[in-house]
């Protein structure tokens, strides 16, 4: 943490609740409210220290006795498709027309609801409405851009990401249930690594991974994939 005060953030804690990817455990954030266009200059540094948007909030990990959740992000330079890649790769092959946007739709958004209902049905997100959803879009300053997947004419994919300096964030990504058997979650990883290669980037962030949780295992199938550990960046 005394690499990132130096910037004189206010941060805050969270209340404990119970983790979302673990049973039995407990989770607790620290947050930064981005309230301030100029903190944006400084967003990529946090991101390098563990820190995730949400909104307009940066968060990071900081729960008690447990350290199983990590900082993921992919060596776009290192990287080398493996098997199991190509065959993500064969199985969406000229499937999709896509459209890189920066305006939040309504189609984009029932797209959203529908993905949340046989994903995560008891998130929290659920309660959101089209307004929340397009908050999503506008933290002051980040340069937010949405991927839109489409099959047929018909939007069945979208991965809202940040485009920063030397990097893309991938903050949330979002499906039709037609696509599950497409393993639509790697595919989208992969496509960012182009999208990454074609403005000059090096690094692709995926949030956090867990070690143990099934729900982030479609994280850690890539070659460069490196981690957070005491403050450093290391391979998996």
């Amino acid at each position: 943490m005394n690499k990132i005060n130096k910037y004189n953030y206010n941060f805050y804690l969270t209340n404990t609740e119970p983790c979302p990817y673990l049973t039995k455990r407990d989770e607790k954030k620290i947050f930064l409210i981005m309230d301030d266009i100029n903190k944006s200059n400084e967003y990529e540094n946090l991101i390098k220290s563990g820190f995730r948007r949400s909104h307009n909030i940066l968060y990071n990990q900081v729960c008690t006795d447990c350290n199983l959740c990590k900082s993921i992000r992919i060596n776009v330079n290192n990287f080398k498709l493996s098997k199991s890649n190509k065959r993500v790769l064969n199985k969406n092959k000229n499937l999709f027309t896509k459209k890189l946007s920066k305006n939040p739709s309504k189609e984009q958004f029932a797209l959203f609801k529908k993905y949340l209902e046989f994903k995560h049905n008891d998130s929290e997100m659920n309660e959101m409405n089209f307004h929340d959803y397009c908050k999503m879009f506008d933290s002051k300053g980040i340069n937010t851009k949405i991927y839109e997947y489409f099959y047929k004419g018909e939007l069945v994919g979208c991965v809202i990401s940040d485009f920063l300096e030397g990097s893309i964030s991938m903050v949330y990504s979002f499906y039709s249930e037609l696509f599950l058997k497409n393993s639509f979650g790697k595919y989208v990883i992969l496509d960012h690594f182009r999208l990454a290669k074609d403005f000059d980037m090096d690094y692709v962030y995926l949030g956090y991974w867990v070690e143990g949780s099934s729900k982030m295992e479609y994280k850690n199938g890539f070659n460069s994939s490196e981690i957070l550990i005491d403050n450093k960046w290391t391979n998996i």
